[in-house]
């Protein structure tokens, strides 16, 4: 219980991190009460609103409503439960009525008041938008976007990739013709919400050693205890096979490769020998030209 309410109190920092919206219901709901604006339709909005947005934000309650949702979601799905977009065009409706009808001699002093509320309105977030998505990963996201690039001019086939974390990371929202090995539901476990289908222990192999493999810069590395993985992974401590790894790709019909670029050149050499590939350079990376 004490994770559910650190996890809640935590949850609402982020939450009011991407926007103000939260904030902005209950100064509405403040105005709407003093006013006495609305018929008995608006006024059980407003009192539905604003019992829900009490319970998400105290931490014990949120807590609660986090376990009855199995833990299994993050702190931002229990806001679901109040319909914030509804209300606010609610309330900001009879907000606008009210002024609109105070000050109707009063052109200016309407035009003032509806660029007010419009401005609070801009100013209170990013409408669904969080700040890391914008503005955190833009960089690296362009560097994907040209790195998928030079890959698909490279062949003349469907790209198949197997590639670091990174990359598999935003490829697939980046180019939706590029086929993975697996995708981000391999380390993000609220993203096989509505999936069935579980990944076999040799992808989770291949997920494990790619990470391990950028960690330590060599082939032979063993399963690291603190790697993000949804299901059953290897056992921690045990050692990775890379070469059971690099047939079950070629198995699969992955045609490109991208290993990390901080591999020993002992490592670049007993891949060339053991494949028969060379491995390229590019963009900071190793590529792997699995021709079939």
């Amino acid at each position: 219980m004490s994770e559910l309410l650190s996890n809640a109190w935590s949850g609402w920092l982020d939450y009011m991190g991407a926007g103000k919206l939260a904030g902005l219901a209950f100064l509405l709901i403040l105005i709407l009460w003093l006013l006495h604006l609305g018929d008995r339709r608006q006024q059980f909005l407003c009192g539905y609103s604003l019992i829900f947005l009490a319970i998400c934000i105290c931490p014990v309650t949120a807590g609660l409503l986090m376990l009855y949702q199995t833990k299994f979601y993050d702190y931002e799905w229990i806001w679901s439960l109040i319909p914030l977009t509804a209300f606010l065009a609610c309330g900001g409706t009879l907000l606008l009525e009210w002024f609109w009808k105070r000050y109707e001699k009063d052109k200016t002093g309407r035009s003032l008041g509806v660029f007010a509320m419009i401005l609070l309105l801009l100013l209170c977030g990013r409408l669904g938008n969080k700040e890391w998505i914008v503005e955190n990963t833009a960089k690296e996201r362009a560097g994907v976007s040209q790195l998928l690039q030079k890959l698909e001019e490279d062949s003349a086939q469907e790209l198949y990739l197997w590639a670091p974390q990174e990359v598999m990371e935003h490829a697939r929202s980046l180019d939706a013709n590029v086929k993975l090995a697996y995708g981000r539901n391999m380390w993000q476990e609220y993203l096989n919400a509505f999936s069935y289908e579980e990944y076999s222990p040799e992808q989770r192999e291949m997920y494990a050693w790619m990470v391990m493999c950028g960690r330590y810069g060599r082939l032979e590395v063993p399963m690291a205890s603190d790697l993000e993985l949804v299901g059953e992974g290897p056992v921690p401590g045990s050692m990775l096979d890379w070469e059971k790894c690099m047939i079950e790709a070629m198995q699969m019909g992955v045609n490109r490769i991208l290993l990390p670029g901080n591999l020993s050149e002992e490592a670049l050499e007993k891949l060339e020998a053991e494949l028969q590939i060379k491995p390229e350079a590019m963009d900071g990376y190793y590529l792997l030209r699995m021709e079939k």
